[in-house]
């Protein structure tokens, strides 16, 4: 679980080139990590980077990639000056935002914030940056250096989180290796992905960051072998939770939470495309085609596993007659951030889906009115050639689940393969 720190020296001349010098094209490149915090709700979440330096002049480096460590999870993008030159930018792949932020000449410090473009608003949180030594440990929380775990957190948990009162039944999937820690909870939406932390006595600690959610979990195990804890997401929700151990914790049936209302027989919309062409399931591009209708947002990190996953579906599938909508309800739906916001989504994954501006998030189950209720995102409707409903799954457990999604991959292509029958 810990992980592997290591400088290395290679010529990136591209990035070189792009600031004009003939010294920076002979000088070494070298990777450094960092660990860094998003300030939010009065505590810090702590983020472990890893960053590409070049040297362009004695005490000189300058920042050019990076890659966010989430876990068992990565997450690599470029950095680059901003217009004014006075600041850089981590652009956030897939989601629209990104960390603009000031260093030093040593490039000992970033200090600067995370914005979330797709929220309304200026939606930002205060991010600061500082390298590590290479020797230095890998600890996300700082009690992990002297506070030996005294409790083990492993193992499956039945937890309920409250917010304002409200429960709302999980599972807790952690793994401890001394005061390392990782894991997930499955929601009946999805999980809440890569989490990892540290054990510190009898508490623990997780958090997350993927450009679109900002996670922060602590947690303490009484005498009795529960745990008593607090959630913190981004600057705008907290709640609290309890869990008890159980190795059969799970969660109830996602192909049972959402489905047609009585008098309905199929799936029906017209929405438009990024161009603004109307588009419905009765066009003749989709007759006598399967069909998965996704639920999604570019804004959401589950969907964007679930994307992933259904771009590699598509490629094998697509030649035997299976098409992909994208109903995409998102933060903002004017026509010119939708299709930004789609783009981009289409570049990362290269998908061929066809996406639809079906609204925004609240107006989900109106929008389409022959479903109970659209639970979360994403949700995922498999239709055969007939266009008759196989299967309708509420959220997305991905990788972060492990077996949980080879179980589910399993499952759903075998329904795949009786659809394109």
């Amino acid at each position: 679980m810990k992980q592997v720190r290591y400088t290395y020296y290679a010529a990136l001349f591209a990035a070189m080139l792009s600031f004009g010098t003939a010294q920076a094209q002979q000088t070494p490149v070298m990777q450094k990590f960092y660990l860094a915090t998003l300030q939010m709700q009065g505590r810090h979440l702590p983020v472990q980077l890893m960053v590409s330096l070049y040297y362009y002049e004695p005490g000189n480096y300058m920042p050019f990639a990076y890659t966010i460590i989430n876990g068992d999870e990565n997450i690599s993008g470029q950095i680059i000056p901003t217009l004014q030159r006075d600041s850089f930018k981590m652009e956030i792949p897939v989601f629209n935002s990104a960390i603009i932020f000031a260093t030093t000449p040593d490039a000992e410090i970033f200090n600067g914030r995370f914005y979330d473009y797709s929220r309304t608003g200026n939606y930002y949180l205060p991010f600061i940056a500082e390298m590590l030594a290479d020797n230095a440990e890998d600890t996300r929380f700082p009690c992990a250096a002297d506070d030996p775990p005294t409790a083990d957190f492993s193992g499956k948990w039945d937890a309920v989180f409250y917010d304002q009162g409200v429960p709302d039944s999980t599972v807790g999937i952690f793994e401890q290796q001394g005061k390392y820690l990782k894991g997930t909870f499955l929601t009946t939406t999805g999980d809440y992905r890569f989490l990892a932390g540290n054990v510190c006595g009898n508490k623990m600690f997780l958090s997350a960051f993927d450009g679109s959610h900002a996670f922060l979990f602590s947690g303490e195990m009484s005498a009795d072998g529960t745990i008593q804890g607090n959630f913190y997401s981004g600057s705008h929700f907290t709640a609290t939770f309890t869990a008890a151990k159980n190795p059969n914790a799970k969660l109830p049936d996602p192909e049972k939470l959402t489905y047609l209302k009585p008098g309905y027989t199929t799936i029906d919309f017209t929405f438009p495309d990024a161009s603004g062409k109307p588009v419905s399931l009765s066009d003749p591009q989709f007759a006598n085609k399967a069909v998965i209708i996704t639920i999604t947002g570019s804004w959401c990190p589950n969907c964007m596993d679930e994307t992933s996953y259904l771009s590699e579906i598509e490629e094998a599938y697509k030649s035997k007659g299976l098409e992909i909508i994208a109903l995409s309800f998102e933060r903002k739906t004017d026509s010119a951030t939708f299709a930004m916001s789609i783009q981009k989504v289409r570049d990362h994954f290269g998908t061929e889906f066809t996406y639809l501006n079906a609204g925004l998030p609240k107006t989900a189950s109106d929008a389409l009115p022959m479903l109970n209720k659209v639970m979360g995102f994403p949700t995922m409707i498999l239709l055969d050639r007939n266009h008759e409903v196989v299967s309708i799954h509420t959220g997305f457990s991905g990788p972060a689940t492990n077996k949980l999604f080879v179980e589910f991959q399993q499952k759903f292509e075998k329904e795949l393969l009786e659809a394109l029958r």
